[in-house]
């Protein structure tokens, strides 16, 4: 049993980040005729997209890259992994999302991704954290976060709702991740002025 498990889980991490690394962001920006990664932020996540694509595009990359969140737990649930392996299987998709094996490890913030990992850990309360980190979005202009404040709610949401002890571990998990990102990676590029400056029509 313990073996089975152990495959379950490497085969559900592996699909996790193949599934997190799926570049819907650049893809429907390029049938768009825009390569997001010369735009706004430059990043390649669905509010960069909403705002210098069109709100039509970044409504469906943001729908598809929750979906890479919600698909990577079902996956390791259908796998028979155990119960506290799912928020590993949370982690590997936003891992893919940041750094996807499709686009040179170039990647975005993974928001969307991570209130996809919100919902399928939590149900129907991973609407909660959802719906407020979207809120947040026109206070916080940005993607990572707006990221933060959902995935804290989530951990809030995950305390109260039993609490559940699993989903309270993914969401720990993913906020200090995304945390460690912003500090690390996405500050030091705002202080190097690494960002390109918008040069498309909203």
């Amino acid at each position: 049993m313990i073996g089975n498990e152990i495959v379950a889980a490497v085969a559900t991490g592996v699909v996790a980040y193949l599934l997190g690394s799926l570049p819907f962001a650049v893809w429907v920006a390029r049938s768009a005729g825009v390569d997001i990664f010369e735009v706004g932020t430059a990043n390649p996540g669905a509010s960069n997209v909403f705002r210098k694509v069109g709100r039509k595009h970044g409504a469906v990359v943001f729908a598809l890259d929750i979906l890479k969140g919600v698909v990577a737990v079902l996956v390791g649930m259908v796998l028979g992994c155990p119960d506290y392996v799912l928020p590993f299987a949370a982690v590997f998709a936003m891992v893919g999302h940041w750094v996807p094996v499709f686009m040179r490890f170039k990647g975005g913030a993974g928001l969307a991704t991570g209130m996809g990992v919100g919902v399928a850990l939590l149900g129907v309360w991973g609407l909660i954290p959802t719906v407020l980190g979207l809120a947040s979005l026109p206070l916080t202009k940005d993607g990572p976060r707006s990221a933060v404040v959902a995935l804290v709610v989530a951990v809030v949401v995950a305390f109260l709702t039993g609490p559940n002890w699993v989903a309270l571990g993914g969401m720990v998990l993913l906020t200090v991740l995304l945390l460690a990102r912003y500090f690390f990676v996405e500050l030091p590029k705002d202080r190097r002025g690494d960002r390109p400056e918008p040069h498309v029509r909203d």
